[in-house]
């Protein structure tokens, strides 16, 4: 295990001093996926039974019960659920632009270092590009320089090992950063639309007391 550590890291030093910023790259871009995936979590974001519990309450007419369900968990769905019931009074159009308002840091938050993670797999592969030109020209400035030279193949060869593991280094750090944004970014949207379903319930049932309504989100968001 020893031995296949340090054969990697002579492996990385072989990529010349481009590998030290590909190497922060990586080490940002997955700390922002873990973090990302460790926040982004369904039970976390829409707590199914606990919006069942405050839609049943809504319904029985306990606010007060429903509002302290809210603040027991804090997340964009139960803080726009709560600004809801403390709005409940207004009329249809306003109690929307109250929760569209309520919603948009909710939104930002959910998309919270979502760019920054696909920053970082840019960054990385142009730094990888960037080290593929440094290696062919030092390969091919070997040749013009020391082609009488009986080291000139390995010169050659070092400027070639650069071009190669740059590339990879490159491509290894933004392959799993355009998975994770691919991926986090339609997680995200789905809650979004999730989120956006709930409100428009709310403001029609304290508009319009529609009371099925609730009901009918409460067990969508169960499923």
């Amino acid at each position: 295990m020893t031995d296949f550590i340090i054969e990697g890291l002579k492996q990385l030093g072989r990529g010349g001093f481009l590998m030290i910023p590909l190497l922060f790259c990586s080490l940002i871009a997955h700390a922002l996926i873990f973090d990302r995936l460790y926040a982004l979590r369904r039970e976390k974001i829409i707590p199914s039974r606990l919006i069942s519990r405050i839609y049943k309450m809504l319904e029985k007419d306990n606010l007060d019960t429903a509002i302290s369900l809210c603040e027991s968990k804090p997340g964009p769905l139960t803080n726009v659920i709560k600004t809801a019931i403390l709005n409940r009074d207004l009329e249809e159009e306003s109690l929307g632009k109250v929760i569209e308002f309520a919603t948009r840091p909710e939104v930002s938050r959910l998309n919270k270092n979502l760019r920054m993670i696909a920053f970082m797999g840019a960054v990385a592969v142009l730094i990888g590009l960037f080290g593929t030109v440094v290696g062919l020209f030092s390969s091919f400035s070997a040749v013009f320089k020391y082609v009488s030279l009986p080291d000139t193949n390995a010169k050659i060869a070092g400027g070639v090992s650069v071009a190669l593991l740059t590339t990879v280094g490159g491509l290894a750090v933004a392959i799993p950063c355009i998975i994770a944004y691919t991926y986090l970014t339609h997680k995200v949207d789905g809650m979004i639309d999730e989120i956006a379903r709930h409100a428009m319930s709310l403001v029609r049932y304290f508009t319009s007391g529609k009371g099925w309504l609730i009901e009918q989100e409460s067990e969508k968001s169960e499923e």
